[in-house]
């Protein structure tokens, strides 16, 4: 008997969801086809196709026989099974922070740049969101959803009011990292000691997110998490998805001069 197809994975590569989709793939050996997808310069999540597949035209999206997951968390669960007790716990807690609101809130909030780019390319893509639902009555309901959730980021990201939102989502991601600090002081390997599950999957890719944002020296304070931090990175899964704990400019260029 052949082996079924292995599923389809459609992810961005610099996408802080796609990397924990891909970090849980790898570390459940679920072997999977990767695409990968332009969702900043060409926009390919916004094509009529793509959104068939995902209304919420996000990324990662992994397509299985008979059904399509399109969150990151249900991935994670499909791939190393659903996590429970203490690792439920670690996982809710993980997925209430607002990650994007710290990255974007960084930027935004030192770089004069940013400052001005990020707002009007939000706005932008509020419009174009707005033409595709005119262009396309069959998806104007998901293309109108969508625009919605871009004109509460052109909000949310308001160069006035972006420095106390950053303050903000630091003090958050500092809470983050004390609990973790006092969980991790006891020596314990895994986030939760029965062993590696779903937990260090999402908690991994935090920490690395949070190097790559330059926030390493907040990992250096709490010796505890920086031990676990560079264990999880050492771990072959870690290279294979690609995760980034810093920016890759030659991937960037190529994802945007490509």
């Amino acid at each position: 008997m052949s082996s079924p197809d292995p599923p389809d994975l459609f992810h961005a590569p610099p996408s802080y969801y796609s990397q924990i989709a891909r970090l849980a793939l790898h570390e459940g050996n679920v072997a999977y086809t990767s695409h990968p997808i332009d969702i900043h310069r060409r926009r390919q999540n916004m094509e009529p196709d793509y959104v068939r597949l995902n209304p919420n035209m996000t990324v990662p999206t992994l397509v299985l026989p008979g059904r399509t997951l399109i969150e990151s968390r249900d991935i994670v669960e499909l791939s190393l099974g659903v996590a429970e007790g203490e690792a439920k716990t670690w996982v809710e807690r993980h997925y209430s922070f607002l990650i994007d609101e710290l990255t974007f809130g960084r930027l935004v909030s030192w770089n004069p740049v940013a400052r001005s780019m990020i707002p009007r390319t939000l706005g932008k893509n509020e419009a174009r969101f707005r033409a595709l639902a005119a262009e396309h009555p069959d998806l104007a309901e998901p293309y109108a959803r969508r625009a919605e959730v871009f004109a509460e980021r052109v909000r949310v990201f308001d160069p006035g009011k972006v420095a106390a939102l950053w303050t903000e989502r630091l003090g958050q991601a500092r809470d983050h990292l004390d609990a973790l600090e006092r969980a991790l002081s006891d020596g314990r390997e895994t986030l939760v000691p029965s062993g590696y599950g779903p937990a260090d999957v999402v908690w991994t890719v935090f920490l690395a997110r949070l190097r790559m944002i330059r926030l390493g020296d907040e990992l250096a304070r709490r010796p505890a998490v920086l031990r676990y931090a560079e264990a999880m990175f050492a771990r072959p899964s870690f290279e294979a998805a690609d995760v980034w704990k810093g920016v890759k400019l030659t991937k960037l260029l190529h994802l945007w001069f490509d």
